[in-house]
Formats: structure tokens, C-alpha cells, sequence
């Protein structure tokens, strides 16, 4: 059930990222640091009808913990995630090679993060070291190894896997790769706490190691 607390958090991060949107000159592409902590740059991919400032909390907390390398993949409105996957490797392609990284990291919102795992089923990624997901529509077959789905419990486009069923029902099972954020709806989880939390811890651990995630995100905070 749908809390008041919910409704007016939902509709609080709906109305920060339409304000936010005059503030895209914030989010130009950055000089890319190679001594940075993490050095990897992360790709940002908004969703549908979204825009690049949805991110601009995102950012400013990674920056807060060593992640200081960005870039954006902006389009227009449209759902074909196939030819935006395509667009999308173009644009990773171009960056790795204008900065020298050998990989990077993608975040996506919604219909973006479709968009990055599209490009990582199809084999197409292989400069994608790591992928996370927010509120990202799913299907019938399972994530990607080196995804972190992150997802509203309350959310009314894209409902969470349900925990009995699906294919994602043994990852949660195993708290493994999949988040839930109580009291959390679709635009939310780009200024939820946990879940700017969970896609700092997932893209700071080294590629090699098992992310431990022995629980769904229960707290609130």
C-alpha cells in the first residue's frame, strides 16, 4: 500500500529533477582525472523523458567518495532501447578512447538502465566493468553477472521482482545483486539515501571480489 510519506517523497523528487533542469550547464563534460580514486569513468544514462541533471545528487555524493570521472548519454524521447543500446556503445567507444580508459561503469534511471543491459546482454559491452540500475524494466531472464538492480518497493511503473516468483526470485532469495528500497517510489531512487549508498559500495569494489548483499535494503535511511 501506498503511504502518504511515499506519495509526497515521490512527488518531492519529481518536482526537484523539473527544477533542476535549468542547471544543466552543472553537468558539462569534466576534464577525466586518471589519479583519481576511481578511475573508471562513470556513464550516466537517464530515463525516459528524464535529462542529465536527474543525476546531479548522484554525482555530487560519488564525487564525495572518489568517483569524480563522468560522462552523460543524453537522447530524446523515445523507447527503442535496441538503437539507444547502439548509440550507447558508440558513445563508450569514443570516450575510452578520447581518455585512455579501458572500461567504465554505467548508471541508469528507468528506461536507461534497459538501454545498459541491453548493451550487456548482446555482448556488445565489453567495456562495461559494472552496471547499475534504477527502477530499470525487466523481463524473463536474469540479470547480467556484473548488474546491481536497485528498485522502489512502491514503485508504479516498474514493480519490484516479486520475491516467490520470476526469474530474479533465487538473487533475492540470496539478497544477491538486488535491492528494494521500502517507502521508496520511480523518481526516488534518484535521492534515496540507500540508494545512492548501494551504487557507491557496488562501484567501488574491486571487479574481481564478490559484492556481498546478504539483505534487501530494509532500513529507511
Amino acid at each position: 500500500m501506498i503511504s502518504w510519506r511515499m506519495l509526497g517523497t515521490e512527488v518531492s523528487a519529481l518536482g526537484a529533477a523539473a527544477l533542476s533542469m535549468p542547471l544543466r550547464w552543472l553537468v558539462r563534460p569534466e576534464r577525466y582525472d586518471p589519479s583519481a580514486p576511481h578511475a573508471a569513468p562513470v556513464v550516466l544514462v537517464h530515463g525516459f523523458l528524464g535529462d542529465p541533471t536527474n543525476f546531479l545528487l548522484l554525482r555530487s555524493y560519488l564525487a564525495a567518495h572518489g568517483v569524480r570521472n563522468f560522462a552523460t548519454f543524453s537522447y530524446p524521447p523515445r523507447v527503442d532501447y535496441p538503437r539507444l543500446a547502439c548509440r550507447l556503445n558508440h558513445v563508450i567507444e569514443t570516450l575510452c578512447q578520447a581518455t585512455g580508459a579501458t572500461e567504465v561503469d554505467i548508471v541508469g534511471h528507468s528506461l536507461g538502465g534497459l538501454v545498459g543491459r541491453y548493451l550487456v546482454e548482446l555482448g556488445a559491452g565489453r567495456r562495461v566493468r559494472r552496471l547499475v540500475t534504477l527502477g530499470a524494466p525487466y523481463f524473463a531472464s536474469p540479470l547480467p553477472s556484473h548488474e546491481l538492480a536497485i528498485y522502489g518497493a512502491n514503485d508504479p511503473f516498474v514493480p519490484a521482482p516479486h520475491p516467490a516468483w520470476g526469474p530474479h526470485a533465487a538473487a533475492l532469495a540470496a539478497g544477491n545483486r538486488i535491492v528494494i528500497i521500502p517507502e521508496c517510489g520511480h523518481w526516488g531512487l534518484l535521492y534515496h539515501p540507500v540508494a545512492l549508498r548501494e551504487v557507491a559500495r557496488f562501484i567501488q569494489h574491486p571487479v574481481t571480489a564478490v559484492v556481498p548483499l546478504p539483505r534487501l535494503a530494509l532500513e529507511a535511511g
